[in-house]
């Protein structure tokens, strides 16, 4: 769970260095580290969660009424955050239907974030994959 989760942060900050920042206990080599990474990543899972929802709901309450063409930002077309259930004891049971509800909202996060990325043609859209760059099929199909 802790390799899962720090790998979909590091995408969604836009890297490992930030990442680290987020969640200094990583990687966890004792169970106190475990305890701190999991209230860490908690705390950040909330704030994230808690962002996307006043996003959408600002963008909701537009007196204009209009939607922009493309979204003003990646939180909002965040739909699946909004019966997510962030806890700290979600995280530590690692089972359950919440638990993967709330591993497949944060996925979905950094997906839809990423995709944004590559579409503006920002510098970090090529995956990392231990250390080597990956082509995207977008970039293959350009040689």
């Amino acid at each position: 769970m802790e390799d899962i989760t720090y790998f979909l942060v590091g995408k969604l900050e836009g890297g490992r260095e930030r990442a680290k920042s987020i969640l200094p206990t990583y990687p966890c080599l004792q169970p106190a580290d475990t305890t701190a990474y999991r209230i860490a990543l908690a705390k950040y899972l909330e704030g994230l969660r808690s962002a996307v929802a006043h996003a959408s709901r600002a963008h909701m309450n537009d007196p204009t009424g209009k939607q922009p063409a493309t979204p003003a930002g990646d939180e909002v077309s965040a739909w699946w955050w909004k019966d997510v259930v962030v806890r700290k004891s979600i995280l530590d049971e690692c089972s359950g239907d919440r638990f993967e509800r709330l591993i497949l909202a944060l996925s979905s996060h950094a997906i839809l974030k990423n995709a944004v990325r590559m579409r503006t043609g920002s510098p970090s859209s090529s995956l990392q994959v231990q250390g080597s760059s990956v082509c995207l099929d977008r970039e293959v199909r350009a040689k």
